[in-house]
């Protein structure tokens, strides 16, 4: 039987892909700090992490989540991901996760990938 915070982990990918935010914002804390690899700066706060994750019509996302490791502060994922743009453009890059829980919420995420961050960053240039 896996870790609570490995289904809570799992759960938030899950909406994630299904673009149910709704669901997701109820398992991330209001202060959530979101760090993405090569990114200078977090995105911090509930609304902020939802809409960065909001898929809207510019991507579509396939997550393999192979992994999740989990105790009660800590949640390690291991993942692939692939980004879809309309016109055609993708990217696939593999990760690892490491997010702090708290009362059964992400408070921080951070992610660590075997892409180069100067390229991922381009790909998501333009989405905003």
């Amino acid at each position: 039987m896996a870790h609570r915070n490995a289904e809570i982990y799992r759960q938030l990918y899950d909406m994630f892909l299904k673009q149910d935010i709704a669901g997701a914002k109820e398992l991330v804390a209001d202060d959530v700090r979101w760090h993405e690899a090569g990114a200078p700066d977090a995105v911090v706060g509930k609304d902020a992490v939802l809409q960065r994750l909001s898929l809207g019509e510019s991507l579509t996302a396939d997550v393999d989540v192979h992994d999740v490791l989990a105790d009660d502060d800590h949640v390690v994922a291991l993942i692939t991901a692939h980004m879809r743009k309309p016109n055609g453009d993708d990217i696939t890059y593999r990760a690892v996760e490491v997010a702090h829980m708290r009362d059964g919420k992400v408070t921080e995420r951070w992610s660590f990938m075997d892409a180069v961050p100067d390229d991922v960053g381009r790909f998501f240039a333009d989405l905003g």
